[in-house]
């Protein structure tokens, strides 16, 4: 505690890391705002008359309390950051096969910066697709008389205003990133699952649940996830390297690899991946093509592989699951390069005990990684299926019910992304921290 009470004296007598608080804060504050503004073309009587959330919400409530109440608002930011999100995948997989893009990774700061304007470039076709899209889908949530999609021109104009709307939020997550505290991106995503947290935990309570019942589940539930996530992602196993000089041991050092070395970004990855053909299927269903074999298989994909459901189908999460381990296995191998930790290591001299340097080097820490990238992604996944469990294991659903009395509203894959984010968020201000004191002295 003392060491608590301490660390936030040093954090309020620092006016750079206060002032970056303060303007992170800000533009929080404009993204929440901006989740208000519905789009021009919506008819405000259908939309004000219209009462769903996240528990009633079908197929897409989960995808609405991520989304921290845009979506059921139709506000311009309803598409959120997912373009930009998908437009950083397609180029970091592709910085690994297209030779200009690996070329432009190897040259620092100026390479990341050429990779983060084709990002942006990528993102705005991207939203535009998922906005029109999303104006169909959202607009039958609705009741269907909320936009006039008969219109081309209405659905294309109001797909336009999204993706600048997206545009927009990705242009705050880059100044909170520059001029905040930590990550901009990561801010926003937190920012909308916390805020769709607290809607739920507001909503079941003003519906008759007991605040007895809440507590317990936050604390039964939650603090065991949240410690679960720590030490997913806190997790290492060290690798002793020795340096030597002249034939003599000088020197020993750690070779530190986490059990999760890329954080929650592949569940990010996997939601994004096993939602599509659901997307798709809802797509094609709005639109009743004449094709009956087509829209036999949409119904298919929309009654087995709704991932959003409060209990979705078996086919679902084990595609879920199979998602996240294996981003976990593509993006730790596009993030690390064992061939290049071993050549590092080698010509500074040193090598790892009873392992021959160069080539032996690198089979070893590649096994180490496929080895800790299986069961971390399984953690991961584990975590994020959790309340899915609940619905689907008969014992833990009675139990559930007869405690709280409420929807489970807390998502395992949301839990990771706040653990991640407020880690991140530490570990930026405790840099910040050192930094002052370095200058200082």
């Amino acid at each position: 505690m003392n060491k608590f009470v301490k660390k936030m004296k040093e954090v309020l007598g620092n006016k750079t890391i206060m002032k970056k608080i303060g303007f992170t804060l800000a533009m929080l504050a404009l993204y929440r705002l901006l989740i208000f503004v519905p789009i021009p073309f919506v008819d405000i009587s259908v939309l004000m008359s219209s009462t769903f959330d996240a528990g009633a919400a079908g197929g897409f409530g989960y995808m609405i309390m991520l989304m921290g109440g845009a979506l059921s608002q139709l506000a311009i930011v309803s598409i959120g950051v997912s373009p930009y999100i998908t437009s950083s995948i397609i180029m970091q997989l592709l910085s690994s096969v297209v030779p200009h893009l690996e070329q432009l990774t190897e040259q620092g700061e100026v390479g990341q910066n050429k990779i983060s304007q084709y990002t942006r470039y990528l993102t705005f076709p991207m939203a535009f697709l998922q906005g029109i899209g999303m104006v169909f889908i959202m607009n039958s949530m609705l009741g269907g008389a909320a936009i006039d999609t008969g219109s081309w021109a209405i659905v294309l104009l109001s797909a336009f205003i999204l993706s600048v709307g997206s545009m927009l939020l990705m242009w705050v997550g880059e100044m909170i990133t520059e001029k905040g505290v930590t990550n901009g991106i990561s801010m926003l995503i937190f920012a909308s699952i916390v805020s769709g947290i607290v809607s739920q935990v507001y909503t079941s309570l003003t519906t008759g649940s007991s605040i007895v019942g809440v507590l317990l589940f936050m604390v039964a539930i939650v603090l065991v996830l949240v410690l679960l996530s720590i030490f997913i992602l806190k997790s290492t196993k060290e690798i002793p390297v020795i340096y030597a000089r002249q034939g003599k041991v000088q020197q020993s050092s750690i070779l530190p690899i986490p059990l999760n070395p890329v954080g929650m970004i592949p569940i990010i990855f996997a939601m994004a991946f096993v939602s599509f053909p659901y997307l798709l299927a809802q797509l094609i269903t709005q639109f009743q093509p004449a094709n009956a074999k087509l829209v036999s298989i949409a119904n298919w994909i929309e009654l087995n592989l709704n991932i959003y459901a409060a209990q979705p189908g078996l086919i679902a999460i084990f595609f879920y699951v199979v998602f996240v381990v294996a981003f976990t296995f593509l993006y730790t191998l596009i993030t690390f390069s064992p061939d290049r930790i071993s050549d590092n290591i080698q010509k500074k001299g040193g090598f790892i005990p009873g392992i021959r340097p160069g080539k032996a080097t690198a089979t070893y820490i590649n096994g180490v990684l496929m080895h800790l990238c299986f069961w971390g992604g399984l953690g991961l996944a584990l975590i994020a299926i959790y309340t899915y469990a609940l619905n689907w294991i008969p014992f833990l659903t009675d139990i559930a019910s007869s405690l709280w009395g409420m929807p489970v509203v807390v998502a395992g894959s949301g839990i990771i992304i706040i653990v991640g984010v407020v880690q991140d968020l530490m570990n930026k201000i405790d840099t910040d921290l050192v930094m002052a004191k370095y200058e200082k002295y």
